[in-house]
Order: structure tokens, then sequence, then C-alpha cells
């Protein structure tokens, strides 16, 4: 087997890791650092950083962390020999054939048949939309309502007709693998045997990644059968809680625009962006999801909902301000005149008139509230608002936002603040619901009693002093250490510094322990404890703080007859010279500060 470790070596000094995560993640310069919102879990305050010098990121909240290799896979859901197909043609590296292990290019090549084949469903159902006769009904579907031929062709759209196995006769006529094709989700297996399809008689929608690969498809009936949608089933491409229609193509209007436009179907994101609202997005028949909002903010600063006017759509609006409030992506609300969908409103009135409903829309949490207090406005209907959104407020509470939430609560319903509050508290004092994690450094910095130097310090110095680690390893400073995971990082530098010159961050491809990469990882993202002027006398701390611990140790064993005669003599004879150093020392500065 070809080792990749020099394709991947020259893929790293060939990427710039700000660049390549600024495409998908909203940074910020602070200090030596980048700073954003993690991608990989919901927070409000930014605790994911990008480190440029040493090409890393780390988040300090979700504890994900690594190379511009470890984003691309955590980000795309992709195996190593896809991220490294990926980022080589990205940095016009030559890779090998071979060049992974065995397992991993055989999951790799799994997937990989998998896009294929619903690359090549694409293209069947592409054709038939096409032909004179098959496609003739859904050509006319789309023109009656408004489908651009040039929309059809950017979001590649198809047709299935309504036999029941014309794309298993297809693929079989293609020699294609049926087993591959029921794993796609494309055609299902028959009890008797045999296989049939399951997008019959609809427009079919590709649905796209953001690496441009078929991960699945949607459907839509030409009349009013149901169910009227239909979407590939969950598989190890296709997860509808992940995926929005249209991201593939909008993602570059959102980031200039700074706002997603969110819908609820495909035909409503179709006809907006026909008519050019090109920041637009649409759910696939699911609820609004946090994986969803966590995707759009590294894009977006705001997101506007546009659902229905029915009850239903209103409803899907009204479940989604929990998932802004936790992603902590400011959102707003369009509410559409009754008897209208996004689809229908832009295709009569036009873009102007629905652009004008986007500036003019309602921070979603006012939208909510008054969607609640419209149901009634008894004293018992207020009551229940307030318990529809206490768990909503308690997300927000420790933010400014959550005070003026609460005014506007409180203006509405006339339910005095402070009743509120009170509300939130107790709501958060629930047990259940706290999850409590320990903060990293917290753990490193708990001392043992009579412990003045922590584990913290002997990494943070070995990590950004490198020259303090030959006069640590003279003075035995491992000894200090009591956490086992530091000690096998530091006791891992000393090995590597005895061999010769390395950098800290190449320790995190070496360290066999994630627990151990996790935490080297973090000390790399966090600035040094020391300055430059700090470190000669940290090191003297540390070398006389060792040099206790071993005459300790040393009169310890002794005591216990186990003990070496010699070495403490000698032991004690460093001590009682070293005292009289420091007498010396001293009066010598006495003397210096008497003459001056």
């Amino acid at each position: 087997m070809v080792s990749y470790q020099s394709v991947r070596d020259e893929i790293k000094r060939a990427a710039d890791i700000v660049a390549l995560i600024g495409e998908h993640v909203q940074l910020k310069k602070a200090g030596r650092n980048y700073i954003g919102l993690c991608p990989f879990h919901a927070e409000k305050d930014p605790s994911f950083t990008v480190n440029p010098e040493r090409q890393t990121f780390h988040c300090f909240g979700c504890k994900k962390g690594g190379d511009v290799f470890s984003f691309w896979m955590e980000y795309h859901s992709l195996t190593f020999p896809e991220a490294l197909r990926d980022l080589a043609e990205r940095y016009h590296v030559m890779i090998s054939e071979g060049v992974s292990g065995h397992k991993e290019k055989e999951k790799a090549d799994r997937r990989d048949a998998l896009f294929e084949i619903n690359e090549k469903a694409a293209a069947y159902y592409q054709g038939i939309l096409n032909h004179p006769d098959k496609g003739r009904a859904a050509r006319d579907y789309l023109t009656r309502r408004s489908v651009s031929r040039e929309t059809v062709v950017e979001f590649r759209l198809g047709h299935a007709t309504d036999e029941w196995d014309g794309l298993t006769q297809w693929l079989g006529r293609h020699h294609q693998d049926l087993k591959m094709a029921v794993e796609a989700g494309l055609i299902i297996g028959k009890k008797s045997g045999g296989h049939y399809d399951r997008f019959r008689g609809r427009i079919v929608f590709p649905i796209v990644d953001l690496r441009q690969r078929v991960v699945g498809f949607g459907g839509r009936v030409l009349d009013d059968a149901l169910p009227k949608y239909l979407n590939t089933p969950e598989t190890s491409l296709f997860r509808k809680g992940e995926l929005l229609y249209g991201l593939n193509l909008s993602f570059r209007a959102i980031r200039d625009k700074g706002r997603a436009a969110i819908v609820e179907g495909y035909m409503d994101c179709l006809a907006l962006r026909n008519h050019g609202l090109d920041e637009v997005v649409a759910t696939l028949g699911t609820a609004l999801t946090d994986r969803h909002v966590r995707k759009l903010k590294g894009y977006a600063r705001e997101a506007i909902v546009i659902f229905d006017s029915d009850a239903a759509g209103k409803a899907a609006a009204l479940k989604s301000l929990p998932v802004f409030l936790k992603e902590g992506l400011s959102a707003r609300a369009v509410a559409l005149p009754d008897g209208y969908d996004p689809d229908s409103f832009v295709n009569e009135n036009g873009l102007d008139r629905f652009l004008g409903l986007l500036e003019d829309a309602s921070p979603l949490f006012d939208f909510f509230l008054e969607q609640k207090l419209t149901q009634g406005d008894s004293d018992e209907e207020k009551v229940q608002v307030l318990k529809d959104i206490v768990p909503i407020l308690s997300q927000v509470s420790h933010s400014p936002l959550c005070s003026l939430y609460v005014q506007r609560l409180s203006d509405k319903t006339n339910i005095n603040e402070a009743v509120i509050w009170s509300e939130v508290q107790s709501y958060e004092k629930n047990p259940s619901r706290i999850a409590v994690e320990k903060d990293l450094k917290e753990r490193l910095n708990v001392q043992k009693a009579g412990k003045r130097i922590s584990d913290f310090q002997i990494l943070s110095l070995v990590v950004y002093y490198p020259q303090a680690v030959p006069r640590l390893i003279d003075a035995d400073c491992n000894l200090l250490l009591s956490d086992p995971v530091v000690v096998e990082i530091v006791n891992t530098i000393f090995e590597k510094y005895r061999e010769g010159d390395f950098l800290p961050e190449e320790l995190l491809e070496t360290l066999d322990n994630p627990v151990a990469c996790e935490l080297l990882r973090e000390i790399l993202h966090r600035p040094s404890i020391y300055s430059d002027q700090d470190v000669e006398q940290a090191v003297a701390e540390f070398e006389e703080e060792a040099y206790q611990t071993k005459i300790s140790a040393s009169l310890a064993s002794f005591r216990k007859g186990k003990g070496d005669a010699e070495t403490l003599n000698q032991l004690l004879k460093l001590k009682r010279r070293k005292g009289r150093q420091d007498l010396d020392s001293k009066k010598a500065s006495r003397r210096e500060e008497y003459n001056g």
C-alpha cells in the first residue's frame, strides 16, 4: 500500500485552513486566532477557533477539532479517502491509487457507488422529462407553474413516469447493481422477488449537497393524489434533518446578502429562484432542525421564515422559534396573505411585492406572540401562552435579548415582568434540564493538597516555549504531573525533543489517545499563560519544585527502609549548597540596594 502521508503533508502545506473553513463558518479575527460559531453544535457565543499558524481548528464547546482533513470530513460527512480526493483536487495535488487503508477504501468505494447510481438515476429522470412523449405532461405542469426552462436545467429537474419499474428496467439494461439502487432508496424489493420504482408519476427534484453530488430525490405528483410529496428514505447519504434544498446553488448569495429565505416546499424554492430571489432554500417536508440552522448560520446573519399562510404553515413557523434561539441566529417571519404560499404569491404579484413582505417581516418572537395571542385574550389563554413561551425564554435567559423578550411579553399580556422572570427561573431549576460539563481548564487546575504548580502550567510552558524543555527534562519535572493525560503528552514531547526538532502540533497526528489529542489541541488554541519575560522564573520554580519533590520522596523511602542512603545524602548536600547559593544571592541583592 502506498503511504498517504506525503500526499497529506503536501495538501496541508498548500491549504489555508482559515480560508477553507471561512467558506462555511463566519470567522472574525481575535488575536492570533479566528473565532466563530461552531458548525457542529448549538451555541450563541463563539467558542470555535481557527489557528492559522498551526493550521488547526478547535471548539472549546463540543471539543471537535483537528486539521483541514478533520474539518472537511466532519462538515461534509466524508471518509478520509473522500476528503483526501476532494482536497487534493482543490489544491491541485496529484494522488495515486491505493493511498488509503483497505477498510477506509472499502467504505469510500461503497459511498462512491451510491453517488454514482444516484447520478445515473438523475440523468434517467432528466431524460424522461425531455422525452417528446413521456415528458409532455410533466413539462406542461412546470409551464403552468411558471417554472422557466433555465430553472429546470439549473435544478436538474426530471420526471418519473407512472410505470411500476421504468427505472428498475433501465438500471438493469445498463448493468447497474440493483442492490445498490435499493440501498440508495431508488427502488424497493418485492417480497415475491424483483423490484419496483419508488418514484412514479412525479416531477423529480434531485437533492444536491454542497459538493454538488446527488444525495437523494424528492418527488411531487402532477395532480391532487396523496401523498403529494415523497422523498428518498434515510440512507447513509440522505438525512432530511441536515439537508436544505437549493443550498448548493444559493449559499454564495446567502453569504453576499447576509440573509437566508427559508420556505417549505420545492416549488416555493423554484418559484422564488425563478423570479430572481437567489438566497432561498427549502426544507424537505420536515420541521426546521438545529442542524439546518447551524448550516445556514455559517453563511447568513439572519434568516427569514416564509411558510404557507394556512394553519400548518404558521405552526411550522412557530416551532422554528426555539431552534433559532438555541442556535443564536436572528430570525424574522413573513405573514403571507390568506390563501397564498410563496409560489402563488410571487407568481401572481411579482418579486417586488414579495421583497416588500421580506422587508416588513416581523421578528420571529413577535410573530410567535401575535399568533399565540390571537387564539384568545382570557386569563387562562394568557397563562397558556406563558407556559408555551417560558421553555423558549429559558434558552436565552442569560442574554440581554431575554430582557427585551420578557418586556414585550409583559406588554402584550399585562403579566408582570417579575412573574415572568420567576417562571423562567423556576423552569431553569429543573435539574433534569441542566447538563453540567466540567471545563477542561478547571479540571487541569484542580490541585492536590499542598501542590503549588498545576499540570496546566507545565503543559502550556512546554508547548509554547520548547526551548525550556532540556532544563525541565534534566530536573525531572514530569514528577510534578498528576493528570495521566498530561503525563502522556509531556512525556511524548520530551521523547520527541530527544529525537530532534519538532512542532507541538505534529503530535496531534502521533498521539493514539483521543483524549490526549483533544487536550493538546485545546492548549494549542489557548493563549500561553506565560509571557517571554516570565519563562525563566517559571522554569526556575519548576526546577525547585521538582527538586523538593525528589527529596521528599527519597526521605519517605529511606524512612521505610527502601531508600538509597547515598542518593539521599547527595540530594541533601545539593539542598544545603543551593540554600547557601540562595543566601549569597539575597546578600548580594541587599548590597546592591544599599550601594544604590
